[in-house]
């Protein structure tokens, strides 16, 4: 029985998907290998500190471990002492203050009562100054203005005068050397016919 060359091909692709398929599964067990020698690397790791600590541990004597503890703990109670008394002046504080407060605002008030100032005589009396005030000072800026206005003009005069005083200095200096270029020409076609001769 002879093979064709379509059936060889056929094979070659299934052999081809098939080759791909393990490379993917080869893939996937290597990153998972990778996984999990870093979860075992971690876990060395950690292995390796609790035997650290451990190792500390055992060098002081449990007495002594204890000892700390409950010095911590006699220090840890008087600051919970200590949170307490502050809170509780911090209540009396404010109390007190709430206290003076109001004293302070009942002072007020029978200051404010006993004054009774006539408040709309001084309301009147304010906005006549500030309405004098600013009559004063419409005229001061209007006069500011029309100076301004003055000086403006006059430098617009002048620029004026010095722009059209360039000008003409430029049309001069233009015709000069229009003339100044027209000398050179004819002085270089003169020499240019003499040293042709």
């Amino acid at each position: 029985m002879s093979l064709t060359i379509q059936q060889i091909i056929t094979d070659a692709k299934r052999l081809a998907g098939k080759l791909k398929d393990r490379d993917d599964i080869a893939d996937n067990l290597l990153t998972e290998t990778q996984a999990i020698n870093k979860k075992i690397d971690a876990m060395k790791q950690f292995q390796e500190e609790v035997e650290q600590l451990n190792e500390v541990a055992n060098q002081k004597p449990h007495s002594q471990l204890i000892a700390n503890i409950q010095k911590e703990n006699r220090h840890l109670r008087e600051i919970q002492q200590e949170n307490r008394e502050l809170k509780s002046a911090l209540e009396d504080y404010q109390c007190t203050l709430e206290h003076i407060m109001t004293k302070y605002r009942e002072h007020t008030g029978n200051q404010i009562y006993k004054s009774r100032i006539d408040f709309k005589t001084i309301q009147e009396e304010r906005y006549q100054y500030i309405i004098e005030q600013q009559s004063d000072k419409i005229a001061e800026m209007a006069a500011v203005m029309r100076q301004a206005a003055e000086l403006d003009d006059n430098r617009t005069l002048k620029f004026e005068e010095s722009m059209a005083k360039l000008k003409l200095e430029n049309q001069g200096l233009r015709k000069l050397l229009q003339i100044s270029k027209e000398f050179n020409d004819s002085v270089i076609t003169q020499e240019k016919k003499v040293q042709t001769e």
